[in-house]
């Protein structure tokens, strides 16, 4: 028992219906009921979350038009034959679950729980291709769905051309248009006629088929149409039947995949409705709440889903962990009410597979049953309630509840002698309690608050009430109970002043006034309580805010920084090799200006200028704050590290003396152990993780590394169409890069032209103190337009 009525669950559905694409989909929303088995209602809110995450990522979702197929399909199982408009919808329907399945195929690890749904989906592609072969993409029969529907629409369609043609030859016979009334052509009784005046009847040969209202005109078929006519009824009433005919055979053809088809409504359906769940979730913004297999409760910032989200103040609701019972008092309209049918509505939507309007981390437990006996006068099936009517609601709640129960009851003992209502509500409280169900109760009943304050397992709360503004607020407050603010409210609504203040002075008489006082100073404190934690939680989320900006102004500084220093470093390298070839024109001068005796002395002035140039120093980039210099009692083979002067990680192959062997991707140099520095963590794994992938089998012989690595450098270099100072530097970089390689002998490709590239290579080559020496390529190499050239 849920008591759906009472909570209005049946707004819920009705909402969810409107969120969902088909027919029968709208149909499972309004007969949805809630579960008590905790698989089923975990395995519902799982699909309804796959489908939340569907409506969210997906570009295109997989519902498309389905229609309700299944009078079709029971109407086939009586042979009955169907009309064009059910066929078209069961052809159309079928390309639809076509759609989803293949969606669903494609997406199965994306949605694996809604993919179950469309595995083992019936066969339909024969009832598929014979329709398709029928129907056009309108849902017009095509006229080639039979050769026989064929030869009858072109009979129609030419015996039509030839009675137009012959009725136009009639009417613009010129001896024949005195008789007629009009020269137009219509139809009666389905064949072709001609308006005649009534006064020339006995002057036109024809069949009158009907007569105007006046009498004036006779509508005349003309003897010379009758057996055309005759022709193109005879193709007509052909055309009908072979129609039906073609209806008769696709209505045995679905009667034939009735049950496939009904199987895959039925799978298809429950997608749809899925889908209209998620729908209706991000439409609440709400939220999976999590399934608790004890009977704990702690709902927070709940929202009623039926007010709207602009209006609604959201509440927290804990219960069944140190107290089963939750007493709450109040101001009247200050959402006690609210605060018991949020926490039913959303347990019944839990329930029944729905997302809950919440924050994320709400827990709710499974009830088997849900009684309510709230007396609402703004809901539409409430009245106002007696206290006998309230009584027979409790006595049969009494008689049925269990400990897995949840009791929501509205101003217990109300409607009676304030003296023995509240007798009597504490005792039915009593009774709950030692029955351990859990329980949310309203009440205006001082004794209940005091009941509540000294007796364990039931915990007092109340809705807050601004007496500054004399208005709810409509936030529930756990651990303090509430004045229930009559007078204030009486005031605020008009009642006169003078005796608001009488009926003040005759309270504090009563004995229930200290206690009133009491709780109006714990609520105040507790308002001022709720005021500072809201402020210092807003000054928190600020300076989580400031702080995460500033974590991102830092990130983006580091990388504008280090762009910095990369474009200052490229324009360096540029730099250089501009001052490398000046400095090579300026040697070629110093050629010229030395004579032949003078070879020693010009020898050392050019070596002088090459060291001049070569001692240009190119600012490097920072190393990153991380790294460290490594001394040689800590390094060992195997360890990654950060060589300063190439500028690339590497791993250590060999250590000889002050000497270090790096294997810098697959290519080997020989640096110095201050040229080292360690490696940042994000490093380090980087190049474990790319010396752990698997590598090609040919790789894997420990004595094929080095012909590995040279196979990976280049020996040969095309510099054709360069100038001398622009090949200088391919030269630089391609003699540079083969040294690092272990490669020691190239070939460097500069055509024959001229002959001025080829020496301008040489001489550059000549200067270079890793070649061993050059020589012009053999012929079958290129000849005079390569150069072989051998490295130390």
């Amino acid at each position: 028992m849920f008591n759906e009525e009472v909570l209005e669950f049946i707004k819920i559905k009705e909402e969810l219906a409107h969120h969902c694409s088909s027919t029968i989909a709208k149909e499972m929303a309004l007969a949805l009921e809630p579960m008590i088995d905790y698989k089923m209602i975990q395995a519902s809110l799982d699909e309804t979350a796959e489908a939340v995450r569907s409506w969210q990522t997906e570009i295109e979702q997989p519902l498309s038009g389905t229609r309700d197929i299944r009078e079709s399909c029971q109407k086939s199982r009586k042979d009955f034959i169907l009309t064009r408009e059910a066929l078209w919808d069961v052809y159309i329907t079928i390309g639809a679950y076509k759609r989803m399945a293949k969606f669903f195929h494609t997406k199965y690890i994306e949605y694996p729980l809604l993919s179950l749904w469309m595995q083992e989906m019936p066969n339909t592609d024969r009832i598929e291709q014979r329709f398709r072969r029928v129907f056009d993409d309108k849902g017009e029969l095509l006229d080639t769905a039979s050769p026989k529907l064929t030869s009858l629409r072109n009979t129609i369609t030419k015996t039509r051309e030839r009675i137009k043609h012959d009725i136009q030859a009639i009417l613009h016979d010129k001896d024949n248009q005195k008789y007629f009334q009009d020269a137009i052509i219509t139809q009666r009784n389905n064949r072709y006629v001609i308006p005649v005046k009534q006064e020339y009847r006995q002057y036109f040969d024809g069949l009158i088929h009907d007569r105007s209202a006046t009498g004036q005109t006779l509508y005349i078929e003309p003897m010379r149409l009758v057996n055309l006519n005759n022709e193109l009824q005879e193709a007509i009433i052909g055309e009908e039947q072979e129609v039906l005919r073609i209806y008769k055979e696709l209505s045995a053809l679905v009667k034939q995949h009735s049950n496939d088809l009904m199987d895959a409504c039925e799978k298809v359906s429950h997608i749809e409705f899925v889908y209209g769940k998620a729908k209706l979730a991000i439409a609440q913004k709400a939220v999976q709440a999590t399934l608790s297999e004890g009977r704990e409760v702690n709902l927070m910032r709940a929202r009623h889903p039926l007010i709207p989200i602009n209006q609604v103040v959201p509440t927290d609701i804990r219960l069944g962990m140190d107290y089963r019972v939750l007493l709450i008092t109040g101001s009247n309209t200050g959402g006690k009410t609210v605060s018991l049918k949020t926490l039913g509505l959303l347990a019944l939507m839990n329930q029944s597979g729905l997302f809950i309007p919440a924050d994320t981390g709400s827990i709710l437990p499974i009830f088997h049953n849900i009684f309510a006996d709230i007396g609402d006068e703004q809901s539409i099936e409430a009245s106002l309630s007696t206290f006998s009517a309230h009584m027979t609601q409790v006595i049969t709640i009494i008689k049925h509840c269990g400990p897995n129960d949840l009791v929501l009851l509205d101003e217990l003992g109300s409607g009676t002698d304030p003296e023995e209502g509240s007798a009597l509500a504490v005792s039915i409280l009593e009774f709950f309690r030692q029955k351990g169900v859990l329980m949310m109760v309203s009440t205006h009943y001082n004794e209940l608050k005091n009941y509540a304050y000294h007796t364990d397992g039931i915990e007092n709360g109340h809705v807050e009430f601004d007496e500054r503004t004399l208005k709810p607020t409509y936030r529930l407050h756990i651990g303090v109970a509430g004045s229930s603010h009559a007078l204030s409210i009486a005031s605020r609504l008009g009642l006169p002043k003078e005796i608001v203040n009488r009926a003040r002075d005759y309270k504090s008489k009563f004995g229930s006034s200290e206690m009133e006082l009491v709780l109006s100073d714990l609520n105040e404190q507790l308002r001022k309580a709720s005021d500072r934690e809201r402020s210092l939680k807003k000054e928190l989320d600020e300076t989580r805010r400031m702080r995460g900006q500033l974590e991102k102004e830092k990130k983006q500084f580091n990388e504008k920084r280090k762009q910095i220093l990369l474009k200052t470093q490229e324009e360096a390298e540029a730099l250089k090799r501009s001052l490398r070839v000046e400095g090579e024109s300026i040697i070629k001068q110093l050629k010229s200006q030395f004579s032949e005796t003078n070879k020693d002395k010009r020898q050392i002035a050019i070596q002088e200028a090459r060291k001049g140039i070569s001692n240009v120093h190119v600012p490097n980039v920072p190393v990153d704050d991380e790294r460290n210099d490594i001394s040689l009692d800590t390094l060992k083979i195997g360890d990654i590290v950060f060589v300063t002067t190439l500028r690339s990680l590497g791993s250590v192959l060999g250590i000889k003396g002050n000497r270090v062997t790096v294997d810098i991707n697959g290519l080997t140099a020989t640096v110095k152990l201050s040229e080292l520095q360690s490696t940042t963590r994000e490093e380090s794994n980087k190049i474990k993780r790319e010396n752990n992938a698997p590598q090609p089998k040919s790789r894997k012989r420990a004595g094929s590394s080095m012909v590995q690595r040279q196979k990976e450098v280049r020996t040969e270099i095309n510099i054709l169409g360069q100038t001398v100072d622009e090949a200088t530097v391919s030269v630089s970089r391609f003699i540079d890069q083969a040294l690092l390689g272990g490669v020691n002998q190239v070939r460097i490709i500069h055509g024959k032209g001229s002959g001025a590239l080829r020496e301008g290579v040489h001489n550059y080559l000549r200067t270079l103190p890793h070649v061993a020496h050059f020589e012009t390529a053999g012929y079958d190499e290129g000849g005079a337009g390569a150069t072989n050239v051998v490295l130390k």
